[in-house]
């Protein structure tokens, strides 16, 4: 029995799995949120002193969510820019926070069905889309009377 040599059938199987560039382009912004969103653990006040997780009590957390869609290989996505600061404005005004801390944004699995299409991510009209998740923590300064 001979085993064929050829290498054509593995590359062409390499080459129908690579083919397609589904997903979309976002831009995450926070220009008009009224309180500070921070990437780690730390803030700072309105006076400039550093308060770290120690100084911070947590008293809830901040979730919110967006699909973009995109279409001619994310060259254009809908929406093209999120601005989270509404809905980080309405939570921690909800939770009698002062800022977030610990921000983070993920792109979740929930379109892998509509992005996992290799042969049809190859035609610049399939959509395609990027699923994204914002999260952190809502806290306050610990110690500090509120209003």
């Amino acid at each position: 029995m001979r085993i064929a040599s050829s290498p054509f059938p593995l590359l062409g199987c390499l080459l129908a799995t690579s083919l397609g560039c589904a997903g979309a382009r976002v831009s995450v912004t926070a220009h008009t949120a009224k309180y500070p969103v921070s990437f780690s653990g730390a803030i700072r006040d309105r006076g400039g002193v550093l308060h770290a997780t120690p100084t911070l009590q947590k008293v809830g957390g901040f979730v919110a969510a967006r699909t973009s869609v995109g279409l001619a290989y994310s060259t254009i996505s809908l929406p093209g820019t999120w601005d989270v600061s509404e809905e980080i404005n309405r939570q921690v005004q909800a939770a009698g926070g002062e800022a977030v801390i610990n921000f983070r944004l993920a792109v979740t699995g929930s379109c892998a069905a509509l992005n996992n299409f290799f042969l049809l991510n190859a035609l610049p009209l399939w959509p395609g889309c990027a699923p994204l998740e914002a999260s952190g923590d809502i806290v306050v300064r610990a110690g500090v009377p509120r209003d």
